[in-house]
This record gives C-alpha cells, sequence and structure tokens, in this order.
C-alpha cells in the first residue's frame, strides 16, 4: 500500500509557539502523574522530555505535530500518542512506553518506584 506523497508542513515561529503551547499543556498534565518533564523549547522542533525522577537514564522526548487534520504529540520513536486536544490519552501513552523500561531497571520488582 503506497501512501500519497505530501509535501511536509513548512514550520514558522507561529508554528513553533502552538507546538510549545500543546508541549506545555502535556507538561502539566504529566507532572500531576509524577513524571519529570523538562522543556527543550530553543531547537526545533521543541522537545518535551518525559522521564522518572528515580530513574532520568530512560525516558522519552516528546514533539507536537501537525499534520493536514490535527495536531498530535508523537514519541521520540515516532509512535502517536494521542490528539494534543487529549493530553490525558498522551499520559496514559506515554507511561505504557515507559513503566516497562523503568520496571526492568529495578529488576522487575512489580512495581514502579
Amino acid at each position: 500500500m503506497d501512501l500519497p506523497l505530501r509535501p511536509p508542513v513548512v514550520p514558522s515561529t507561529l508554528h513553533a509557539w502552538r507546538a510549545r503551547r500543546r508541549l506545555n499543556r502535556l507538561a502539566r498534565s504529566l507532572r500531576r502523574r509524577g513524571w519529570t518533564v523538562q522543556p527543550h523549547y530553543r531547537g526545533r522542533p521543541p522537545l518535551l522530555r518525559v522521564f522518572d525522577s528515580k530513574v532520568p537514564c530512560i525516558g522519552d522526548s516528546i514533539k507536537a505535530v501537525k499534520d493536514e487534520a490535527a495536531w498530535h504529540y508523537v514519541s521520540n520513536t515516532g509512535q502517536r500518542l494521542a490528539p494534543c486536544d487529549d493530553p490525558n490519552k498522551a499520559c496514559i501513552a506515554v507511561a505504557a512506553l515507559l513503566v516497562p523500561w523503568i520496571l526492568r531497571a529495578f529488576g522487575g520488582r512489580g512495581r514502579r518506584p
């Protein structure tokens, strides 16, 4: 199945501002759930680093990406986490990605640190 080629959305200053705004919203939701977040907004695209403070070497960098229809949170792995209008769903997806790795780092004790 070949996907039709589309020209990429050209990022602009306004585009970066909107991405930061959406990442800030996600950061608030992640902090409420106990995650540590570090915004890295000077580069392009703006990124939000997410990790557990007890295992800072295991984490993910998330960006907000706009396609033709909507904005989405996208993991460093390229996986779409959730639409940007649903940060709670993105938090669940981040936990699903990171918690297994964090548990392995603690020897698989079966509980989140």
